[in-house]
């Protein structure tokens, strides 16, 4: 492939995860797509076939570029509690980037019930797995109350996603414009942080 191809490839996948993902447009169809891209609808076939072939692609790179980041956090030697504030950081700095791509993932799995085991399936490193040994030593030293690292992943993915998955409601809710829902997920990263762990989060761990 050219330069220029891949180039065009790019562009046309970068617009496609800024209608789906970004904006929400869960049923952009290739011609909307074509047009964000400013290219010709001939092009999206060209590259990817079909619209169903080219959203399966974006899901697994996005999820992929999701998995590898955590992966990375939860893999360092940095301490537990650095750790737990890292991954927090990184998945609602995602969300920001990509408000409706865990909805888009909610739909298509809601969608396709086989979807859920497939695109699990291809994660052979569960997150829990990664937390478990720390997590014990955690607990053991009696910073942490008795948990399972199965619960504990849970409600840390529920504490940072659900606010992603709800961004119209709250904003209804609580009058919050675009830059005011920025600012309360940046100040949620330290409330999500002090649940966890009883404290207030270091002044050595920045969030921005």
């Amino acid at each position: 492939m050219s330069v220029d191809a891949a180039q065009t490839e790019d562009l046309i996948k970068e617009k496609a995860k800024l209608l789906f993902f970004q904006k929400g447009f869960l049923n952009a169809t290739t011609q909307e797509i074509a047009d964000e891209a400013g290219v010709n609808r001939a092009l999206i076939h060209y590259y990817f076939r079909s619209r169903e072939h080219m959203l399966d692609l974006l899901l697994q790179e996005t999820i992929q570029e999701k998995r590898i980041r955590v992966r990375a956090i939860l893999s360092s030697s940095a301490p537990f509690h650095v750790k737990i504030a890292n991954y927090i950081n990184a998945l609602v700095d995602l969300g920001l980037k990509y408000p409706y791509l865990e909805n888009f993932i909610i739909h298509e799995t809601a969608r396709n019930p086989e979807r859920a085991k497939e695109l699990c399936s291809r994660d052979r490193v569960k997150t829990s797995d990664l937390l478990r040994p720390e997590l014990e030593q955690e607990i053991a030293a009696g910073r942490l109350a008795p948990i399972s690292a199965e619960h504990f992943m849970i409600n840390l993915s529920a504490l940072t996603n659900y606010p992603l998955l709800a961004k119209g409601i709250l904003q209804t809710i609580h009058g919050m414009s675009d830059t005011a829902y920025r600012k309360f997920l940046a100040e949620r990263k330290r409330i999500i942080y002090r649940t966890i762990f009883g404290q207030d989060m270091p002044d050595d761990i920045s969030l921005e």
